[in-house]
């Protein structure tokens, strides 16, 4: 056997060693005050998101609907269970210990997701001196645009891109781990460059372009490009495609691949589109925007869509004109351009041409670029570069300070889209917000009817009837942008239900089901709406589809049973709440509701389990003691019974005086 070839090292000619050691001090030394002013800009810049709360955009899915989150005991399930398509346990698990430190406040969310920025910050600014043979100009440039930078503050500011910050802390980790590799030769790094793939894998799929970028870092070592070079990239690549396999399937299986049907030839321009304004973003981060939908199907698109090309070739010529004379150029574009691959949408996935938070990674490459060319422009005299950047660098954080503010919740952020970049998914996320506070006006106009505050009812209705009145103008305006936006008919027919008016519901129901007729939340309501006009075997049978479609939709067993309730048909009734349990066991209303089923059965003592056992999770209901007293009533055990209504009626139950003196109360 040949020896065993050693991993290929980069060393600096002694002409460039020289040139290093007579290099001005502020051009390669690390000025001590370098990283504490990246981070200090940074943290100020972004005061605004430590003040924000969630947002109706993801949030529910990752945070306030996912009960797997919530309980701590289910921490496997939470490990392996995929959130709208992808698997990423570590950011999962990250979110986890927020709620255990702050439950449904978002401070704790916001401050990690902060925190996490901050340390990939400094892992910029590592990785950078370490690319640039310790270039401290190049270095800061490059950390503080990636820290202060406008285009950042969706993957920081936003709870559910926690993924975003997470797996690039550990990805920019690789990285470092592996140029230390290349230039040292030692194992222990090539091991921890396995290690910290993996992680970024967990903490996003995402990842998987990691072992492409190593290529990049090949190409400014000047590394021949060989098989060997190549086969050093297996164990990087093995459980990147292993990870890239088990995200199409759960995208598939989410519906998170179907996108819009352009046609190859579009999806090409959007692919060069995004690179040109992603890039154009960089330099004018103006009319920022959550959410950049589409363009219309049927119409034609914009000029500028064909003017990408050529910004792409133009990029390419300039790619390759720097292969020998200056790997920076070449590096910073290859960078920029694999990082951003696999989210130009030239295979359309979700509804957005282009979003803000795919930059993250990506600008490393530009800001590396810039930082050079500072530091080349400073090279005699360092302040000259300090005087152009630190100018920049406040435009940015006032910027990157202003878009904080509007991540404050899910009005402020949907309006500001609303201003920028109107959309129909904007329009619809503004309208649930409206319907949201319209039903929280109505609750409220209830109680105070109860208290008998008449005049003050009245207000809250008033003004419930005006957010709903928005709701259905901005749900009007989301279908009117997008015809086969089948969501906007869905959530509108859900107000006209709220208001009773079960024609036009119906109508909006049926339109959504036109457009896509296994959209299985639809069908759902559409059962709902039959129940409550008590035609139960409509009710059943679209809610049996429901559940066909999607056997794992909650609502659909909540609903059903309540339809079962009403025809008597317990047992069946009684399985379909167990089944709601096993997706969400702290549910206390549906285990009080079991044992009523098991009371109307004459299952009196099983009856008592369940009911005791709804109030121990929730003991200020008093709906949950009427039944109880119920139950306790039929057992002949009045003492407790009489307890029990009496506590129901203390915390505002109407509860029958004829029942009471029948327990023996007054």
């Amino acid at each position: 056997m040949g020896k065993k070839k050693k991993p290929e090292k980069y060393s600096l000619s002694k002409e460039k060693q020289a040139q290093n050691k007579s290099a001005k001090p502020g051009q390669n030394d690390t000025p001590r005050w370098h990283l504490p002013f990246i981070l200090i800009i940074t943290f100020i810049a972004y005061l605004p998101a430590l003040n924000a709360g969630f947002v109706n955009w993801d949030d529910g899915d990752y945070v306030g609907d996912n009960i797997l989150v919530k309980d701590i005991s289910r921490v496997g399930e939470l490990l392996v269970t995929p959130v709208q398509g992808n698997h990423h346990p570590i950011t999962m698990l990250s979110l986890a210990i927020n709620y255990i430190l702050s439950g449904e406040n978002a401070w704790s969310y916001h401050l990690l997701n902060l925190l996490f920025h901050l340390a990939n910050c400094f892992l910029v600014y590592r990785l950078a001196l370490q690319l640039s043979r310790n270039n401290a100009i190049l270095a800061f440039v490059a950390s503080l645009l990636f820290g202060i930078h406008p285009m950042h503050v969706e993957s920081v500011a936003w709870i559910s891109e926690r993924k975003d910050v997470l797996y690039s802390l550990f990805f920019l980790a690789g990285l470092i781990s592996y140029t230390c590799y290349i230039d040292t030769g030692l194992r222990k790094h090539f091991r921890l460059v396995i290690l910290f793939c993996i992680l970024s894998l967990l903490s996003k799929p995402a990842a998987v372009i990691f072992p492409v970028a190593l290529f990049c870092i090949d190409l400014l070592r000047r590394r021949k490009f060989s098989f060997g070079l190549f086969t050093e990239k297996i164990p990087f690549f093995i459980p990147a495609i292993i990870m890239g396999i088990i995200t199409v399937i759960a995208q598939k299986s989410a519906g998170a691949t179907e996108g819009e049907p352009f046609g190859l030839g579009k999806n090409i321009l959007f692919g060069f589109y995004g690179i040109m304004m992603y890039f154009v973003k960089i330099i004018l981060p103006l009319k920022l925007s959550a959410f950049y939908p589409f363009p219309p199907i049927n119409e034609n698109l914009p000029a500028v869509y064909y003017v990408a090309p050529l910004f792409s070739l133009a990029l390419a010529v300039l790619f390759f004109l720097n292969m020998r004379k200056n790997r920076v150029a070449a590096f910073g574009i290859s960078f920029y351009l694999v990082n951003l691959l696999l989210v130009l949408q030239v295979f359309s996935v979700g509804s957005a041409v282009m979003s803000e938070r795919y930059t993250y990674l990506p600008y490393i490459g530009w800001f590396y670029i810039g930082g050079y060319l500072l530091s080349q422009f400073g090279k005699s005299y360092p302040v000259k570069a300090y005087s152009v950047i630190i100018p920049a660098a406040f435009i940015f954080s006032v910027l990157t300070f202003r878009q904080s503010q509007k991540w404050k919740n899910g009005e402020t952020l949907w309006d500001s889209v609303i201003k920028t970049n109107p959309s129909s998914r904007a329009y619809s996320a503004r309208a649930t917000l409206f319907r949201k506070k319209a039903s929280a006006l109505k609750q409220e106009a209830g109680l105070l009817m109860q208290k008998n505050q008449m005049e003050e009812a009245n207000k809250k209705n008033d003004e419930a009837s005006k957010n709903y009145d928005q709701a259905i103008a901005y749900y009007s305006e989301a279908v009117r942008i997008n015809k086969i936006d089948h969501e906007s008919y869905n959530n509108r027919a859900n107000i006209y239900m709220d208001l009773n008016k079960f024609d036009l519901a119906h109508q909006d129901y049926k339109s959504a089901l036109a457009i896509k007729p296994d959209y299985f939340t639809t069908l759902d309501n559409i059962g709902a709406m039959y129940a409550r006009k008590n035609q139960f075997d409509s009710a059943l049978y679209y809610l049996d589809r429901a559940i066909k479609i999607k056997p794992d939709y909650k609502a659909s067993y909540s609903n059903r049973g309540l339809v079962l309730m009403s025809l008597k048909r317990y047992d069946e009734a009684i399985r379909d709440w167990k089944k709601f349990l096993e997706f969400e066991p702290n549910a206390a209303d549906v285990v009080n509701t079991i044992g009523m089923c098991l009371r109307l059965q004459g299952r009196y003592q099983e009856a008592l389990t369940y009911i005791d056992r709804a109030i121990q999770m929730t003991p200020h209901v008093p709906q949950f003691y009427l039944n109880r007293s119920y139950t306790h009533s039929v057992l002949n055990n009045k003492p407790q019974a009489l307890k029990d209504a009496l506590t129901a009626r203390q915390n505002g139950v109407a509860v029958d005086q004829a029942y009471i003196n029948s327990l023996g109360g007054q």
